[in-house]
This record gives structure tokens, sequence and C-alpha cells, in this order.
């Protein structure tokens, strides 16, 4: 097992699921280090960390969508774990539904938790390494989708496409402390992000995409992320053959244009 997580404290934000939680669990097979767990719900974050058995495991509360309390959030970080090392910036929320028939509250809720409250979790983490010359890191989790649209994604791939042009110059700024940003942008991976997914009015889609039950592993993505995290590479996609329409879309872009038209559902 690899010693660079040895003693070194990992936040994860939306460890509650997916791949947060697959991320927890690797982690805790490795051993030697410390994690802060924090998501909305209280009771699965005490479920995760009774799991992670092997490492120490804080539980910390919060809703990225009160992100005025992101220094707070920090604060009580540091009284659970006293210090941090690595935040890896995952929690989010997916949408589906036709843009004309959203609500705005809807999508100020998506650009809230996924745009608004990782930027202002990030810049309070960063403030705190650079306050205390700790040469931090941290990866957010965007998404594939963060590098083109679709139909009925409209919001959510907004709210992604905002991470990159955010971090890309953030990272930037921030390098000079030693501080390294790394962008991660996964494919279709076995989560409940689409199940959990926004409807128009706000409901919850409560409905998976086969596409999302036949992805990646979570355990198969948190070891390819601990390599991504360990290299401190600047970006990387993680998923299947979906992450080539990223490719397709920068080199090929007329033709990722057919074949979205022509594969895509429409409505």
């Amino acid at each position: 097992m690899t010693t660079f997580y040895y003693n070194k404290v990992i936040w994860i934000t939306g460890a509650s699921s997916g791949i947060g939680r697959g991320m927890a669990l690797y982690l805790n097979q490795i051993g030697n280090c410390t994690l802060i767990l924090s998501a909305r719900r209280k009771e699965l974050l005490q479920m995760l960390a009774r799991e992670c058995s092997n490492v120490k495991a804080h539980v910390l509360p919060l809703d990225m969508e009160d992100f005025s309390q992101a220094s707070h959030w920090v604060k009580k970080a540091l009284e659970l774990a006293g210090r941090i090392d690595i935040l890896i910036n995952n929690a989010g929320i997916g949408q589906l539904g036709n843009s004309l028939d959203t609500l705005d509250e809807v999508e100020e809720k998506i650009m809230k938790i996924n745009y608004f409250g990782n930027v202002a979790l990030s810049k309070a983490v960063c403030r705190y390494f650079i306050e205390n010359s700790i040469h931090g890191q941290i990866v957010v989790i965007s998404s594939v989708l963060g590098q083109f649209s679709q139909p009925r994604l409209a919001t959510y791939a907004a709210s992604k496409h905002a991470l990159y042009g955010y971090y890309e110059g953030f990272r930037e700024e921030v390098r000079k402390y030693g501080i390294r940003i790394q962008i991660v942008s996964p494919g279709f991976i076995q989560t409940d992000v689409t199940l959990n997914s926004l409807t128009p009015d706000g409901k919850k889609l409560n409905k998976n995409s086969p596409a999302q039950e036949k992805g990646m592993s979570t355990e198969t993505f948190a070891k390819k992320l601990s390599k991504v995290i360990i290299k401190k590479k600047e970006h990387a996609y993680i998923g299947g053959p979906e992450i080539l329409a990223a490719y397709f879309k920068r080199f090929l872009p007329d033709f990722f244009y057919f074949l979205m038209r022509k594969f895509v559902f429409k409505t």
C-alpha cells in the first residue's frame, strides 16, 4: 500500500454515498490516515465512520447549499482533526429536465450546491493552507459534462462548466503557495446521482439511468482517483468510453454534434 496518505488528514464531502463513500472505504483499506466525512445525512456518515475502522474517522455534517458557513466548517474540521491536508470536494446534486420547464429556484439551488458551495469551501480551506504554510491539495470532482452539455442536462452541465472556469484560474493564483488544485471529471459511475437528481419542479427524480447502473464501480473509481491524487495531476477523466465524448467535442466538433443528435434522447 502507498505511504502517500500516511498521517494525512483527508476531508471528503459528499461522503454519505457514491464517489465520496467509495473513496472513504478505499482510504480505510490503506489505513494510517485520518478522515473527515461530510454530507447532509449525519446518520449515514456515522454508519460509514463505523465501517472505517482502520483509520480515524470524524463526522462533520454540512449542507453545501448553506455555503456562507464555509469558514465555520473549516473551523469545525480543525477542531475534530487538528489539521487538513487534502480536501476531496465531491458533494453535488444532479438535474434532469427541459430547461424551459425548470423553475428558477431549482436552477439556483443546483448552482448553490454544485458551484458556490464547492468554491466557498475550497477558498476557506486555501486560506487555512496559506496561513499555516501547508502545501495542501484540493481535489475538485466535476463531470465529463463540464466539457459539453446534453438535452435535459443543461443546468447540471452549467454548474460543472463553472467549476472548470473558476478552478483553472484559481489554481494558478494559489500555486505560488505550494497548493495543488486538481479537477477530476467522472463519466458514468455507479452512484445515485441520477436517482437523486432534481426534476424541473424540484422534486426528486427517483429513477436511475441504465448508463449509470452499468458504469464504473465506485471501488474502481476510488483506486483510479487515488492515483490521480498521488501524481498531483492537474486534470483527469475517469470513466469508460463515454469520456471520449470530451475529446470528440474538442477535436471533432461536427462529429460530436452528429453523434449527440443521433443517439441522445430527444424531447
